[in-house]
């Protein structure tokens, strides 16, 4: 979905646009958190920051404002200076999470986003995601916390051995169960 590899059948659009006919076009919108941050290491937190703003042209004044907004609530300022290479994985996850939402995506894509955060920063996070739909943006993220999705997710999709079984509002998946009740239901079929 993110273009990172290629795919032999199907279509992605982002916005109405093909990923594939408009690659460049569909990343601007676009933002991916994985589960295991892979950053520059050589750099400090704050140019790998300036780096990805540069990259989509984020003016100066709006980096300055958000860096410092999402820095300051993670508790991560203090740290900007240093190099990548001497952060925890919380910090990475926390520093790729800040550089996500530096250029104001439409549509941010995450892979267990929650791994290596403390419950604070976790806290945040869920409560950006809220904020970025309920302003009209779009968030997929793939988590095995189910109770996490159940609380977050306004749609749900169970994928299984890469194969769709279920989706659909999570009312439609789940019903009057837990989606977790639901999961292990199709698992045992």
């Amino acid at each position: 979905m993110v273009g990172i590899q290629q795919f032999d059948e199907g279509t992605i659009t982002v916005c109405g646009e093909s990923i594939v006919d408009a690659p460049l076009s569909c990343k601007k919108k676009i933002a991916y958190i994985p589960d295991n941050p892979d950053l520059y290491e050589f750099m400090s937190g704050i140019k790998y920051l300036n780096f990805v703003a540069d990259i989509f042209a984020v003016p100066r004044k709006e980096r300055e404002e958000r860096i410092k907004k999402y820095a300051d609530l993670f508790e991560i300022t203090g740290d900007l200076a240093q190099p990548i290479s001497a952060y925890s994985h919380g910090m990475k996850q926390k520093l790729a999470i800040v550089s996500a939402w530096l250029h104001a995506p439409e549509l941010i894509i995450m892979d267990e986003p929650f791994v290596g955060l403390d419950p604070k920063a976790a806290h945040l996070l869920k409560e950006m995601m809220r904020e970025h739909c309920d302003n009209g943006g779009a968030i997929f993220f793939s988590t095995h916390v189910l109770e996490v999705a159940e609380k977050l997710c306004d749609k749900v999709a169970i994928i299984k051995q890469g194969q769709l079984i279920k989706a659909g509002t999570m009312e439609e998946v789940k019903g009057d169960h837990s989606l977790e009740d639901v999961f292990l239901e199709m698992e045992a079929e």
